[in-house]
Formats: C-alpha cells, structure tokens, sequence
C-alpha cells in the first residue's frame, strides 16, 4: 500500500473498471438466474426485510415522486410520524431513481435489478480506486475490485440495498484522501465523504470511522525510519489540520440531513442505553474461522452469525503473500497487519464493535462493519500481486494453502456445536478452491495464470452468493403483480381522494399469496404500499412515544419497531379516527363498513388534558379517557363476574402449561374484552364457548385487548384460556363495554367533531378544519401525535399544543366557531440547512485560499 501514487491522465482507467462492474453483475446475474429470482424467473425477493418494509418505503417514494408530494411527514407511518429519518435511512441514493421507470406492481422486479446495478458499481469503484491507489492498468485489477463487489458481506446482506451504496463510495472516498495526503487538495475526499453520509448515514458514519484508521495508518506509511511517531506528527501537523478540517466541515455540511434525522432517531427506542453493550467483552471464537471459506452462512443464519470475511481464497494466499514477500518491508507489514488487527478488534471487542454500530447492539445483522476488513485485506492482497507471488519462498507457496486449509478445518469444526453447523461438503468446497487457488497461483504458466484465476475466482464467488442464499423463501412475481393490482385499486376509494385526513382498517389482504409461507409477512407496511391510513408500521425509525401509548390503549405491539392494528376495539376506532374497515375481494369490489364518524377529533374538557395511562392497562385508560369525557357514577366497563375458574396441569406444555376453564357472568350489554396485563396467556388456542377467538398476529405471551365476541347483559359465558400462571390473580381483566353508554357520549361528541383536510406545501403538512365547542370544552383533541413539529393557529391566531392520553396533540380552542390549522415543520431542519451551508461556503473559502497558498509555495 505506502504513500499513493498520482496516476497518469493519458492512459484511460475505464475499460478494466467497468470489466470488472460486468464481471460482478454477471456472477450475481448467473446467481438470481439460478434461483429463477426476477428478472431471471418468476421468484422475488420477498424475504425479510427486503419484504416487509424495503419494498414499502420504495413503493411510497415512487408514488411521491411521481405525484409530486413528497412528503416530510407521513400519516402512512401508523398514526403518523415524521418521514425523515426513514427517508435518510432508505431511500436517498441516487441509484434509486431506477424504481421510477417500473410500475408499482414490478418494483420488485426494479429492486432486483438495483441490486444487481449496485454490485456492478462497487466493482467499478473498488477497480478504478486500486488502480489509482497503485497506478496500474492491468486487466487482472478488475478481479480484485469483482472480489470486493461480491465480498461475504455483499453475498449475505445483498436484499439490503440500502447498505450496499456504502461499498460503492468507500473505495471513492479513500481515493479522495489518498489525494488530500498526496496533494493537500481535499476537494474529491470531501465530495465523496458527503455523498456517503448523505445516502446512508448508518454506514456513512463507519465510512468515518474507517477513515480515522486509514488516515493513522498513512501516517505511520510516512514516517520516517528511525523517527518516532509524535516527531511525525508534528512535521506533518499541516497535513493533519488539512485532514481533520475537512473531516469536520464535511460532517457539519450534512447537518441539514444529520440535525432532522437525529432528533427524530432520539423519538425512537433506540436512545435505551444496554450497559451489557459496553462490556470488553471477546463475542468471536474458531468457529469465525470458517468465514474465510465458501458458504459458511446463509439465510438462515442472517440474523446472528460470525464476521463475513470472506473475499475470495486468491485474496486470502495473496494476502499472507503480503506479509511474507521479500520485496515488501519489515515496517510496511507491520503497519498493514496493525491496521487488519484494529479493524478485526473492532468486530471482536463487544465495547468497540458498539461504537461501530452508533453505540448500539444490532438487532439482528450483526457485524455490520465487516467488509472494512474486506476492503483492507484487498489492498495487502493486491500489493502483493503486484510485486510477484511467486517471489515468495518456498516454504510458502506450500505453507499458506496448508495453513489456510487447517484454518478452515478448524472454523468447520468451531461451527459443529452450534444451532446451524456447516455441512461437511462446504468445508470441502473451500479446502478445493485452496488447491486450485494455489495451484493456478503458484505452479501455472504465467501466460494462462490470469484466465485462470479469474476464472476460479469468479467460480468461487459466485458459488458462496448461491451458497449464501441458499433456504431463502422467494415470493412469487406473477402473483404479487396480479394481487397488487387488484388490492391497489380497491384500496383507492379509501385513500382520501377528498383530501380528507381519516384511517381505515385493512381486514385482509391479498398481496400475502404471493409471499412464501415461512416468510410470515405480517402486512405492517401495507399504508405505505398501497397509499393509505392505517395503525400497522413497522421501521426502525418508529417513535417510542407512539407506539407506547398505543400499545397501552390495547395494540398489539410485537418490539420496538411495529405495532398493529389488532386490539382495535370501539373506543379506539373513536380515539384513532378509524372511519372505515374494509374487506378485500379478489373478485370484484371491496366491501367497505362504517366504523367511527367522529372525524379526526373533537372538543373535550380540561380533564381529558389530564389523564394519564397506565401502562399496558388497556381497560383501565379507556374507563379513565371517557371518565374524563363525561363523568358517570356507574363505570363504562362492567367487571365480568368470575363464578369459577377450573385450572388443568399441562407437563407437555412447559410454556403455557396451566389451562383455565373459566366462568363468566356478563354485567354489560356489549362487547367483552379480556386484557392480561401481564402478558401471560396463549391467544391462540383461546375459546368462548367452545369457539376459538379469532386473531391476525400471534401476541401469545404479550400484551393485547382481545374481544371475546359481542353479549347481553346476564349471559354466561365459558373462557377456556392457556396461561403461565395458575392464578387469574388482578392482573387479567374481564369487562364489557355497556354499549349503549358508549352510543351515548359518541353521539355526544359528534357535535363538536373536528373533520381537516390535508395537503402539502413544499415540505411542509398542513391539517386544517372547523370545530365547534360550547364553553366547557377548552381543548380540541387531534388524533395526531404529539410532535415538536406541529405549529397551530386558532382563528389565525398562535396557540401552544399540548400532548394528552400519553402522546396524543390536543389545540387549545374557546366556546363557538373555531378554525384550527397546522403545519408541521421539520424539527431541525432550518438549523441544519444553515449550518451545511456555512460549512459548504467554508470549505469552498478554505479550498480557494489553499489552492493559491500551495501554487505560492510551489513558483
């Protein structure tokens, strides 16, 4: 590696660039041809999350773009929420203009041809960068810059598309810093860099951190023998002030995406701080020894497994070349091996594999991080080729296949305990490539040597990406075309054609044939899919406040990240604006029933404003919010009369081994709701009276309302419910909401109903409407999260909004006519437009004077 060379301009860089972009789409090609993965056959990808929530968000980002309302905020996010974060987190690579050119229906036909695109890309730029970094035009550059694009992290992670620009602009951005040390001229290190953080700013920020090793370890390239590192550092304080300088006024030049972004973040859960996070903890053994080898994870494995390090076998034998070639010095291999082992540490150290990970454990795909180690070991390896493997000494050309080999047979054998261990005839495959390898390496005519390499390289890496998606569960392209249609348009009629702000609730589905059973698509994002207002969502940029609050109200929340619609009961539909439910058919029109006219609020009194929910106590909020409406001696829900509870002992049940026989007498005319507030019981298996309890999600052992079907007052009814406990003890709640009371304060309620519309301006929403309030009534509740965002005016005039019922916004109002409007600003984000645009024209300032200083130094 050592100090980089500037390349010679004459001599075109692009031919063997894009050979090895052709190369790297072909091999993932031949693999999506082979699992018939469209465009190659009629399978999608419809896993994991490329299934639940990529396809989502990009089916939404193609509708906004096209129907010109790109909005800052959503009301397809559950109840609503701020856009941005996921929009930075997803969707602002430039490669994503590609969706616009395909129908809704074959964007999974789009994201699979992104994919293949981005692959392509990361070959060009790793080929272009090595071919910079080490002034070459060799054609056998292009297979290095193929082995990057189809690394061990690209082969797992490739449904991911969102990670994989970050490969594309890594090798780009240390082009640019290799010119900065080079040349002191950082213009290309920060256009890259920011581009990177831009298009994804999880990754974008390892990128930065990856540029702190790189940039310590050319320090230490330079120094001079002899000189000892704090001498360096001074001689070459210019350089490191230039350096750190542009670093900075590049990270403070994405604040206008940073700021918004991470004020939203905070919202989410993920600001809980796990101090078992930051524990020194060594979290790898042998077994990360077998990712060195073909196909040693797979789908299956995608949620926890050991660093993806493998690049191919000819980088690995060239890599160790590296640290034993003749031609190379003492001190350069130390300082290649010191770099290897910071970024290897940082994977193998729990405290700094957190910091990696923005100080946060990953919920499943874990060592995020992995291909930096990809990218160095490819620099060492390309270094060595380039200086003559052949040059090594005997004893090597032997001892490094054997070497490589035993390490491969040991993570083979460290995998053999574990819940997924590797198949003997893997280990096999890796141990042939090592010989062919080797073989072609070292004993091969040189004339045949780089067909040949190329050729088992290619072989071998497109093997482990087939490996590696082995036991995928692909969707079916020709039935989600044909369902998304039809669900697209008789969703239409209940996506607010009016304007009109209002949520409805998606009873079925029918895009969920074209998934494969095991793949569990659950239909969170199905607003975002189809254009309309619902409760379900599920992302990683969910606020917690929100999701809390439903959850108390008695939503089914699975983590984090989702919450759904199940648990809607009438108080809810009323609370949530839940105007319609409606009912799919694959053969004509949609069937679509009333639920709440109530609009998206209504006036209430100051004691609304003042109740607080317990937590996961659903029965209990709902009592204290119309408690608060209107006060009544007799309570909304009436406690069921427990008369007998028989309890079975189930051995071959250890999860819910107690099966209760339960008793009731109905004291209300209505529905009956049970609510385990513990999160005891199994819904699945449950009865009423010898019929099982309908339920979308599985919630067993959670929290969520269930009704247990619609009675009279007096009626008997028999529960049969599996639970972990043998007691009933408090903690479940048995109650009927009294319907007629409940019709009652509805109805009430009607005649100060806020019923908005909604449309947007720039990036701005606006939710405007009349209501109507008699002098008891301060306050007008907004089925709208409480957000920092949201400004109000009353009859043009300012007004502070309030957040109520645990996350909720309520406008203050004054008796008679009142027109409530609200805009939502993005939090941030004027702070951070103004901070980037003082950090651009400083940089621009900086770079002018630097350019003139460094041309008066050089006459």
């Amino acid at each position: 590696m050592g100090q980089p060379k500037m390349h010679n301009r004459q001599t075109s860089r692009w031919p063997v660039a894009i050979l090895s972009g052709l190369l790297s789409m072909m091999i993932i090609g031949v693999v999506f041809g082979y699992y018939h993965i469209t465009p190659f056959g009629n399978h999608n990808l419809l896993i994991s999350d490329m299934g639940g929530q990529y396809l989502s968000f990009f089916t939404a980002y193609r509708h906004a773009i096209l129907a010109h309302s790109f909005q800052a905020y959503s009301f397809s996010q559950s109840i609503g929420g701020n856009a941005l974060p996921n929009i930075a987190y997803y969707l602002l690579s430039p490669f994503n203009l590609l969706i616009l050119f395909f129908p809704a229906a074959h964007l999974p036909t789009a994201l699979s041809l992104l994919i293949i695109v981005k692959i392509g890309a990361i070959g060009i730029s790793m080929t272009w960068f090595l071919q910079t970094h080490f002034n070459t035009r060799h054609w056998s550059t292009a297979i290095f810059g193929t082995a990057f694009s189809c690394c061990g992290f690209v082969a797992l992670n490739y449904f991911t598309v969102m990670w994989l620009d970050a490969l594309i602009w890594l090798p780009l951005v240390i082009m640019g810093l290799d010119r900065l040390i080079a040349t002191g001229h950082g213009g290309q290190f920060f256009g890259w860099f920011w581009l990177s953080i831009v298009t994804n700013y999880y990754l974008g920020y390892m990128t930065g951190l990856f540029v702190g090793y790189y940039f310590i370890y050319q320090l230490f390239e330079t120094k001079p023998a002899g000189e000892c590192i704090w001498q360096t550092i001074r001689t070459q304080s210019t350089l490191i002030w230039h350096f750190i300088l542009t670093t900075l006024l590049c990270g403070l030049s994405t604040m206008f995406l940073l700021i918004p972004t991470g004020l939203g973040m905070l919202t989410t859960a993920k600001t809980a701080v796990k101090p078992s996070s930051y524990l020194p903890v060594l979290q790898i053994g042998w077994k990360t020894l077998s990712q060195l080898g073909i196909g040693a994870a797979n789908f299956t494995t995608r949620l926890a497994h050991a660093p993806t390090l493998f690049t191919s076998t000819l980088v690995l034998l060239l890599a160790g070349c590296f640290f034993v070639h003749p031609q190379l010095s003492r001190a350069h291999k130390w300082h290649g091996f010191g770099l290897l082992l910071a970024l290897f540490l940082s994977m193998a150290i729990r405290t700094l594999d957190t910091i990696w990970h923005m100080f946060q454990t990953p919920a499943g795909f874990p060592y995020r991080n992995a291909f930096f180690f990809s990218f160095a070991l490819i620099m060492m390896a390309f270094e060595a080729w380039q200086a003559g493997p052949r040059q090594v000494a005997p004893v090597w050309k032997w001892g490094l296949p054997i070497g490589l080999m035993v390490a491969l047979i040991l993570g083979w054998w460290g995998q053999r305990g574990g819940h997924h261990p590797l198949a003997t005839s893997t280990l096999l495959l890796s141990l042939a490539a090592v010989i062919l390898t080797a073989s072609c390496l070292f004993l091969t005519a040189k004339r045949w040597q780089v067909l040949g390499l190329t050729g088992i390289t290619a072989l071998e890496l497109g093997l482990n990406s087939k490996l590696m998606m082995a036991h995928s569960p692909f969707g079916n392209q020709a039935k989600y075309v044909a369902a998304y249609r039809i669900e697209d348009r008789q969703m239409r009629s209940v996506s607010d054609p009016d304007g009109q702000l209002y949520r409805v609730e998606s009873r079925n589905t029918l895009i969920n044939q074209a998934y494969n059973a095991s793949s569990h698509y659950r239909n969170y994002n199905d607003p975002l899919l189809f254009n309309f207002h619902d409760i379900s969502y599920y992302s990683s940029t969910f606020a917690n406040q929100t999701r809390l609050m439903l959850k108390s109200l008695g939503l089914f929340s699975k983590n984090a990240r989702r919450v759904s619609s199940e648990g809607l009961n009438p108080v809810t539909d009323l609370l949530l604006a839940i105007k319609y439910d409606v009912q799919l058919n694959a053969n004509g029109q949609a069937t679509i029933n009333p639920r709440s006219q109530n609009g998206l609020g209504f006036a209430v009194p100051n004691a609304f404003t003042q109740v607080k929910l317990r937590q996961n106590s659903a029965l209990i909020n709902q009592e204290r919010i119309f408690q608060s409406l209107q006060p009544s001696a007799t309570a909304y829900f009436g406690q069921a009369v427990r008369l007998a509870d028989h309890v079975s002992y189930d051995a071959t049940a250890p999860t819910f081994p107690y099966r209760h026989t339960i008793k009731l007498r109905v004291t209300r005319t209505g529905y009956l709701y049970y609510n385990d507030t513990l999160g005891q019981s199994k819904f699945t298996t449950m009865r009423v009276n010898g019929h099982l309890v309908p339920t979308k999600f599985n919630a067993n052992g959670d929290i969520v309302l269930r009704s247990l079907g619609y009675f009279d007052k007096g009626s008997l009814v028999t529960l049969t419910v599996k639970r972990t406990s043998a007691s009933l003890g408090t903690h479940v709640h048995l109650a009927s909401l009294d319907q007629a009371k409940f019709n009652s304060i509805k109805h009430r309620l009607r005649a100060s109903r806020f019923v908005p519309t909604y449309h947007v301006a720039g990036l701005h929403t606006i939710v405007s409407g009349p209501v109507t309030a008699t002098r008891q009534q301060r306050w007008c509740y907004i089925a709208i999260p409480a957000d920092q965002g949201w400004a109000a005016t009353v009859n043009g005039a300012k007004v502070r909004t309030r957040t109520v019922i645990g996350g909720m916004l309520a406008v203050p109002i004054h008796a008679g006519h009142n027109h409530i409007r609200l805009i939502y600003h993005v939090p941030g984000l004027k702070l951070g437009a103004l901070i980037s645009l003082l950090s651009w024209l400083s940089f621009l300032t900086w770079t002018i004077w630097n350019r003139r200083r460094l041309r008066d130094t050089a006459n």
